[in-house]
């Protein structure tokens, strides 16, 4: 375990000075004040910021933008979605949607329109928009976005204006379209092409949100750009470097990094750092209209109940199949709903299966969240969810400061509490063993016990339990992963049908993790299908709950 951090760093501190003797050059008056609390805050109990709930969106579709529009378009609905709706319009609240037909988008606007009453009305395109809501009085929320940051493609500028836009009530408006957006009455309040994040950090640091920041590539378009924008939120992409290391480093404790950083040289090279200095991070970076969804509130999200878990007959064996990667926003909001690999596989409903879940859904998109549960089936066989790696967000348990750890694990119970969760996937390196990090999760009444994953790779513990709290952290006996040596659905099934049968021995209990880019839900059923008589599918938290209540310590 890394040590807890105490205080401030010296980089907050210079920091938070930098601003009182930058000058800011040329800014002259613009507003340079942090959004409003009440207008881009987390709820009582969020721990990510929240939108203003719509009432009415404006719908446009994604394919009908350029990347300079779709920008545009991204930072409009983050001003938008940070607007509460002014006196005398009775209570619309207007925004904007960008719809992304043949994945989940659709299904989650008409879910809007049909359960929470929101008015759905088609746009043509990024200027309408601009006209409707940068021009005083009709349809304008109650200080009309008719201010832009400009900057310049290929420069990282975009970057730049996503921040500052946040932080000026202005969207990001690309040199390209500045002629017409200068004809569309709009205004330049700011030019920041040719700077970059860091001068962003030095300049504006305190200015920004310490809690959230969000890690985005410059070539991406209105990916998460909305809800930067909503949110006032630091935007910087800058690979795997020092600078990289220093903002995760400014960060609050247990703070977000919502996206996803440089990979080419494994996933692990970034979040490593990031869990270092006590920073999650939520794969998020393909996430589309966060700013709007998150404007929906629910307190609690319910799964169907669950029945009384049953009593394991001696000579049976009992087996979970879950499946990685569950922490992916990105994925949860798009194609995991419609593709016939995960949750649109027509054969779902004829096994019991177990999906991952990214918890921070219950604040960030809870009707998308409420969608999957209603939607699951409840029949003969179940879908259950349990929480993504490894917590509210992907870190490495063992690699996080100890004291981050525990407020972490803290804001994590109180987040299944709200979504209805009661394991947790855990992805670390070499630390099975090491109770005293499981200890921080097992704590909590909330959660009920842990998969384990080993980093390389995930089956390595071959269903190994530890107890902690009289509770247990289960690493998984078989995997299913294409390519990989005994991880195919002959292997897997084998391997299940020879484990053991007394149900006090952990030994008559298997959990199964299948991976989600390479097998389906229809390679899981060809597992099942192999399986001995003896041997009973289970979903991942009633396994959880067998062992507890039958296996002897």
């Amino acid at each position: 375990m890394t040590e807890a951090r105490s205080g401030i760093s010296r980089r907050q501190a210079m920091s938070r000075m930098a601003w009182a003797g930058a000058g800011v050059l040329g800014m002259g008056a613009v507003d340079l004040v942090r959004p409003r609390a009440a207008r881009a805050a987390a709820g009582p109990r969020s721990l990510f910021p929240k939108g203003v709930r719509p009432t009415r969106l404006h719908a446009v579709t994604e394919g009908s933008l350029s990347p300079a529009e779709r920008v545009l378009v991204a930072t409009l609905q983050g001003q938008l979605a940070r607007r509460r709706p002014q006196s005398g319009t009775e209570g619309t609240a207007e925004g904007v949607y960008v719809d992304v037909p043949g994945v989940g988008y659709p299904v989650w606007l008409a879910d809007l329109a049909d359960r929470y009453d929101v008015e759905v009305v088609e746009a043509a395109g990024a200027w309408e928009l601009v006209d409707r809501f940068g021009a005083p009085g009709a349809g304008a929320p109650d200080q009309p976005v008719n201010r832009y940051v400009l900057y310049r493609d290929g420069d990282g500028s975009v970057n730049v204006a996503t921040s500052v836009a946040g932080l000026v009530g202005a969207v990001a408006v690309e040199e390209s379209l500045e002629p017409t957006a200068r004809a569309h009455r709009m205004r330049r309040v700011l030019d920041v092409r040719g700077r970059d994040d860091r001068w962003v950090k030095n300049t504006f640091w305190n200015r920004l949100r310490h809690d959230v920041a969000v890690e985005q590539k410059p070539d991406f378009a209105n990916q998460l750009r909305d809800y930067a924008t909503m949110a006032g939120a630091f935007v910087f992409f800058d690979g795997n470097s020092d600078f990289r290391a220093e903002v995760v480093a400014d960060l609050d404790p247990d703070a977000a990094v919502i996206g996803w950083g440089d990979a080419s040289a494994g996933e692990d090279a970034f979040v490593s750092v990031s869990s270092r200095a006590g920073v999650r991070t939520i794969a998020a970076d393909h996430a589309r209209n966060l700013a709007p969804l998150s404007g929906i509130t629910l307190d609690t999200v319910r799964q169907h109940p669950l029945d009384d878990v049953p009593t394991p007959a001696q000579g049976t064996h009992h087996v979970a199949f879950l499946i990685t990667d569950g922490d992916n926003v990105q994925w949860l909001l798009g194609d995991f709903q419609s593709d016939r690999r995960w949750y649109g596989s027509p054969s779902r409903g004829s096994l019991d299966l177990g999906w991952a879940v990214a918890p921070g859904l219950v604040d960030l998109a809870p009707s998308v969240l409420r969608w999957y549960y209603d939607h699951a089936a409840d029949g003969t066989h179940r879908d259950r969810f349990v929480v993504g790696p490894s917590g509210s967000g992907y870190l490495y348990p063992s690699r996080y400061p100890k004291a981050d750890l525990d407020l972490h694990t803290e804001r994590l119970a109180g987040q299944m509490r709200r979504a209805d969760l009661g394991v947790v996937q855990i992805l670390d390196f070499e630390s099975m063993e090491d109770t005293s990090l499981w200890s921080s999760y097992l704590r909590h009444d909330q959660i009920e016990g842990l998969v384990y994953l080993e980093y390389s790779r995930y089956d390595a513990g071959r269903g190994r339990v530890v107890w902690v709290n009289d509770k247990p952290v289960v690493a998984p006996r078989a995997m299913l992963w294409q390519g990989l040596s005994g991880a195919d659905e002959t292997s897997v099934a084998a391997t299940v049908n020879d484990a053991g049968r007394d149900p006090t021995g952990v030994d008559a209990y298997s959990l199964v993790i299948w991976h989600a880019w390479s097998k389906s839900v229809d390679d899981v059923r060809s597992v099942v299908n192999q399986l001995a008589p003896h041997v009973r599918v289970v979903t991942p938290d009633v396994l959880v709950r067998m062992m507890a209540a039958n296996v002897h310590r």
